[in-house]
């Protein structure tokens, strides 16, 4: 008890006596006697020490613990047993410091030791041969663990692989009769795993029974071997490696090839010890200091990345090496610097393949006849592609690429082609659409619009390819197709209207001519005979304007129609044709011929113009029940402007388009074949001049045509004194007539006529100024004419 200091401190922790039996700093009657011990203690120490005082005071039982006090930065370590000692507590101190150290460091070491060995996966194993038996323990994480298990040596053998068991157990022997400084490694099986381990002995031991005991570590090295295995596959993975590999020294030296490398530089299996040097293999290091350079640029931070263009001497066939080269020290701090690269031959045969390719396809999409624009979803639909086209048609437009529509266009255009896009992006469906507008010139421009999106992957972004085709002449086309097309509709209808009306046409007067005639032979009244002959004269008139009418459509369609120029006096074709007209004039509608220049004289087709203006009063008779129908001409610029106005009807506005159209007839009630004002426009027309109508329904309707003036001289005023011509039109050559001579004798004319009616007929209305000879046949047509003088 003398050996430790002894310390009565009451209730509150005030020291009342003490006897010091310690050298510590700390631990002296000045420091502690009076004192109050709670307050010099450290935080920590009174924390741990303050409530056992108290429970020593409290339940008066005695207490013995270690405790840490650390003063001036100095760790202590003491055993303070307390007592109670009436209302006082003894305390008995004694320094265990050192102690503590050495038990600490010895824990260290051990925990130390401990863990190395789990890290390196080794147990401990001790035999004793009394009794066969392996006493073992330790972190190999297989069979041992940190407590002691024990199993016999037959036991054991079960676990060894059987192909092992026998080098165990043989080096076993040699372990036995005398200690060996050999390791054993072998494999077991436990739990159906296959574990490498590695044994041996380090301490044996001869009881003095003559038994003997044995110890020594056993390690798990599975991991090892696994990782030996690794570098076993994967060296055999490089030597088979269809990449060209090779290792060299700084200075050159080969000092590893692979297969491929070898076989690319014709190099044999024992190449390592030739000496070789890497400069005087390949193509692509020509000398011992460029090789040294390339090395240089690794060590320096380069990237070691290389192409090497036709690297194989005497083998041309291959183009290109891509590859890295790396720089590795080994264990020894030697310096290697491995290349690793493959042939990309085809590669680039390949990419020289798609670049041709693309040319072509660039110089093909750049010069289509459509515009094509690329865009980048991802980058906020900026372009990334325009062709030639596209770009002649938005010329103001300078470097699109990298740009978006917002760049160039007004905000209401590039919101529109915003919304297309994101629709298109989003739903990935493409859009199709014709817009129709106007070109920078101010002309028609139709455009066939594309809008499709292409996917991406993981290296590029989906786009959006916009397409543009000028299709304006292509639909001009097709909409002049469908003009035709309704147009030659129209036609058929028109056609089949006609030939329906036509058959009403011709029996209605055929019907009068044919009964009036019958009467007129029954009739002994001569008046009424005069009535039944006027009924058949008109319609005979009525009939043959329908033939002549169909017959002009004939020559029309077949694109010859007949025309005999001469000097025309209108003043007196007018009168012609009002002593013509006068007397059809419908009851209640009178006949006007407004007072024109008498001295207008034109070169032109009488008959013909007569024949157009005969048609327009003749087509006002039809639509005039009362009022008055004029017509005249004035001269206007060298051009003789007629008009033809009545007070009838008139014509709708939506039927004035379609009035000088083949088979038109606006009013099926009326009379006619509906080709009359599609033969005027057509006669019009190619006597030079235009035809018009004005017309306003329940008022009247004003036709107008215009004929080229083209005066004669004075002299050849009067046309009956004019010369006979010859006009040539379409390809027809006319013969036209021209005024007898005076003191001529009677002309002679043949007809060719087969039927006698008909040469009866023209004998009573010929033979009073000509002579007639008739040709039956054609054959005494062809005899008659090539007889001379025949009379």
């Amino acid at each position: 008890m003398t050996a430790d200091t002894m310390l009565l401190v009451n209730s509150d922790g005030i020291c009342v006596d003490i006897d010091v039996h310690s050298d510590l700093w700390f631990m002296t009657e000045e420091r502690l006697l009076g004192k109050n011990i709670f307050d010099l203690l450290p935080e920590y120490t009174l924390q741990q020490l303050k409530p056992d005082f108290e429970r020593v005071l409290n339940e008066r039982v005695t207490l013995n613990k270690n405790y840490k006090i650390v003063l001036n930065e100095e760790k202590y370590y003491f055993k303070c047993v307390m007592h109670p000692y009436d209302d006082l507590v003894l305390c008995q101190y004694r320094d265990i410091t050192k102690r503590s150290n050495v038990k600490r460091l010895l824990e260290h070491a051990n925990h130390t030791l401990r863990e190395i060995q789990k890290a390196a996966q080794i147990g401990q194993w001790i035999y004793n041969s009394y009794d066969n038996t392996f006493q073992y323990m330790g972190h190999t994480g297989i069979l041992c663990k940190e407590s002691v298990q024990s199993v016999t040596m037959s036991q054991y053998l079960t676990v060894v692989i059987e192909e092992d068991r026998t080098l165990f157990i043989d080096w076993w022997k040699r372990n036995r009769d005398t200690l060996t400084d050999e390791s054993m490694n072998y494999r077991i099986r436990v739990d159906n795993s296959i574990h490498y381990i590695r044994i041996k002995t380090y301490s044996r031991e001869v009881l003095p029974n003559g038994q003997f005991r044995l110890e020594g570590y056993i390690q798990n090295v599975t991991d090892i071997q696994h990782r030996r295995n690794d570098i076993n596959t994967l060296t055999h993975a490089i030597n088979n490696a269809k990449e060209s590999i090779f290792a060299a020294t700084q200075s050159g030296t080969l000092i590893f090839a692979n297969r491929k490398f070898l076989e690319n530089h014709s190099l044999s299996e024992d190449y390592a010890d030739k000496n070789l040097k890497i400069y005087d293999i390949v193509a692509n290091v020509e000398s011992e200091q460029e090789w040294d350079e390339r090395c240089r640029e690794i060590i320096d931070g380069s990237n070691g990345s290389f192409v090497a263009y036709h690297p194989i001497k005497n083998n041309k066939s291959v183009v290109a090496l891509e590859g890295m080269i790396y720089r590795v020290t080994n264990d020894s701090g030697e310096e290697s610097f491995w290349s690793f690269a493959h042939d990309i031959t085809d590669r680039m045969r390949y990419e020289a393949q798609i670049k041709r390719l693309n040319r072509i396809m660039d110089n093909t999409i750049g010069n289509l006849p459509a515009g094509i624009v690329v865009k980048d979803i991802s980058d906020d639909f900026n372009y990334i592609y325009w062709n030639n086209e596209a770009h002649n048609r938005d010329s103001y437009i300078e470097n699109p690429v990298g740009k978006n529509d917002y760049d160039f266009y007004p905000i209401e255009i590039a919101h529109q082609r915003r919304e297309e896009d994101e629709l298109v992006a989003k739903s990935g469906v493409g859009m199709h659409w014709t817009l129709e507008g106007k070109d920078k010139n101010g002309n028609l421009l139709i455009l066939d619009k594309r809008k499709i999106r292409v996917n991406g992957d993981g290296l590029v972004s989906p786009i959006i390819i916009s397409i543009e085709w000028d299709i304006t002449e292509l639909e001009m086309v097709k909409r002049e197709l469908q003009a035709s097309k309704e147009k030659a509709e129209l036609s058929d209808k028109l056609k089949s209207a006609f030939l329906a009306n036509m058959s009403h046409e011709i029996r209605t007067p055929l019907n009068a001519i044919v009964g009036f005639s019958q009467l007129i032979a029954e009739s002994a009244d001569a008046d009424e005979r005069r009535s039944f002959y006027e009924i058949v004269s008109s319609n005979n008139e009525r009939l043959l304007q329908l033939i002549n009418e169909i017959l002009d459509l004939s020559k029309i369609e077949s694109g010859i129609v007949e025309f005999t120029l001469g000097p025309v006096n209108l003043d007196s074709l007018c009168r012609e044709v009002y002593d013509a007209h006068v007397f059809r004039t419908p009851l209640g509608v009178s006949l006007v011929y407004e007072n024109s220049d008498k001295h207008i004289v034109i070169v032109s087709d009488k008959n013909r113009v007569f024949q157009v203006i005969s048609n327009l009063i003749g087509n006002a008779f039809k639509f005039t029940t009362q009022g008055a129908i004029s017509y005249g001409y004035k001269m206007e610029d060298n051009m003789v402007v007629f008009h033809v106005t009545d007070t009838g009807m008139g014509i709708e506005p939506e039927k004035v388009g379609l009035v000088f159209d083949r088979f038109a007839k606006l009013n099926n009630f009326a009379q006619g074949t509906g080709l009359g004002l599609f033969i005027c426009k057509t006669i019009v027309e190619r006597l030079g001049g235009t035809i018009s109508v004005v017309s306003m329904a329940g008022k009247g309707t004003t036709f107008t045509f215009t004929l080229p003036s083209e005066m004669t001289d004075n002299e050849d005023t009067d046309e009956h004194k004019v010369l006979e011509k010859t006009v040539e039109t379409d390809g027809t050559t006319l013969n036209l007539p021209t005024t007898k001579p005076e003191g001529q004798k009677r002309a002679t004319i043949l007809i060719a006529e087969d039927t006698d009616n008909n040469y009866d007929l023209l004998n009573v209305i010929l033979r009073s100024s000509y002579n007639l000879v008739r040709a039956r046949d054609g054959m005494e047509r062809c005899i008659y004419s090539n007889t001379p003088n025949r009379t």
